[in-house]
């Protein structure tokens, strides 16, 4: 009798929670365990994308000044051009308006003005 109502208390456990997936979809799929690998994911993809452009700025910089025998001139130059445009790719990834598909050609002041006529 006991093992009866274990079984009805699981069924009506497991019952509960199928409802509760059908009813909120979207919660259902995401599951906590989850989550905090999406955030490190989005986190090591901002701090490659600063230490990509700070990086490749800089090495071009000091191979262009052991090339022309320059101070240090442009490893600084590229080093901030890096920076920016490492702030920059993170700002169109946060954004969504990356090199996205028809992404230019919204921004082409011919095409604006033949989608207001």
């Amino acid at each position: 009798m006991a093992n009866d109502d274990n079984n009805k208390d699981s069924l009506d456990k497991r019952i509960g929670q199928a409802e509760h997936h059908h009813a909120n979809p979207e919660k259902a799929h995401r599951s906590r365990a989850r989550m905090p690998a999406d955030a490190m994911a989005l986190i090591g993809r901002i701090a490659t994308e600063l230490v990509a452009g700070i990086a490749v700025g800089t090495f071009i910089g000091w191979m262009l000044d052991q090339w022309l025998g320059t101070l240090p001139l442009f490893m600084i130059i590229l080093f901030f051009l890096g920076a920016m445009a490492g702030m920059v790719n993170i700002w169109r990834m946060a954004t969504g308006q990356g090199l996205k598909l028809g992404y230019f050609d919204q921004h082409r002041p011919d095409q604006n003005d033949k989608n207001q006529n």
